[in-house]
């Protein structure tokens, strides 16, 4: 959100985040260097500790404190929120699941439309190399929409799309297998939980492995939206099991960059939803602008 923010762990370990801008003389604290347990700024010498407190050696009793950020380590990234703010840190972990390590990607076009994209799955035939449903089965695909103050929940079930035979043998499905695709997106971060799993068509019984993924939607501007990937499966990373588990994530690293190359190929990226044709499988992309109008960026709700 144009917001520019300086990292730094201090000797001791400590993290710390503050506005990109010392306050003196607004030089960039990123071009300072860390010395003991604090930053300093590369124009004139000024000390900042991880709280933002600063100290000038020319002029001691100046107070000159940076606006500092909340951070924290979890998950194998760095978290920032602003100092205070009443929003959690999110918690990934599920038990009987195993992390596969953290993607990242960069999408040039708005927040809404890139969460536009990762909430739907009719592009899903079209786009995707691996998970998501037969073209021929979409006008029958079973879905379910909810959707509270501060969440919206997305349940959909049909017959997966055909994949390569190792790509069966890897997560334990044959073809004609069902997939759930069952989501839950947050406003606050802006972030989608996916529930997948596979079962037999007939019986309705769980097959394979079950996957559990975590998307973080980041607005660095205007114009372009950073992804943030944690995907999970129930594959524990021991033995012959660990050779599956960067295969696991190479795959989803393909999957997300086809989501990218798609969206980027939009004639018009923009937000706004006059004049366009939406579908069945488009109904929550009214309530994702609402709320995160409302509970992201802190706007008022229009009058209309």
């Amino acid at each position: 959100m144009d917001e520019e923010i300086v990292l730094f762990r201090t000797a001791q370990g400590a993290l710390g985040a503050l506005t990109d801008e010392c306050p003196h003389r607004r030089m960039r604290l990123s071009c300072g260097k860390v010395d003991g347990e604090r930053l300093v700024c590369p124009y004139h010498g000024y000390r900042f500790g991880p709280d933002g407190v600063g100290e000038s050696a020319s002029t001691p009793r100046m107070r000159v404190d940076a606006r500092r950020w909340d951070v924290a380590e979890r998950h194998g990234a760095i978290w920032v929120k602003a100092a205070g703010a009443d929003a959690p840190l999110p918690e990934l972990d599920r038990a009987g699941f195993f992390a596969a390590g953290v993607l990242t990607d960069r999408v040039r076009a708005p927040l809404e439309t890139v969460v536009d994209n990762f909430c739907e799955v009719e592009h899903t035939p079209s786009t995707h190399a691996l998970f998501g449903y037969r073209p021929d089965s979409l006008g029958d695909l079973e879905t379910k929409v909810e959707s509270g103050d501060d969440w919206l929940r997305v349940w959909n079930r049909g017959p997966q799309k055909p994949v390569p035979r190792l790509v069966e043998r890897l997560f334990g499905i044959a073809g004609g297998d069902a997939f759930v695709d069952d989501w839950t997106v947050y406003f606050s971060p802006v972030h989608i939980v996916y529930a997948q799993w596979w079962e037999d068509a007939a019986t309705g019984a769980p097959k394979g492995d079950r996957l559990h993924l975590a998307v973080f939607f980041v607005p660095v501007d205007a114009h372009t939206t950073e992804l943030f990937v944690f995907p999970y499966s129930t594959r524990a990373p021991r033995g012959l099991d660990r050779l599956i588990t960067p295969l696991f994530r190479a795959l989803t690293a393909r999957e997300v960059a086809l989501d990218r190359k798609m969206i980027e190929r939009l004639a018009d990226p923009r937000p706004d939803l006059r004049g366009t044709r939406l579908s069945r499988f488009d109904s929550p992309l009214r309530l994702h602008r609402e709320r995160i109008a409302r509970l992201y960026r802190g706007e008022a709700p229009s009058a209309g």
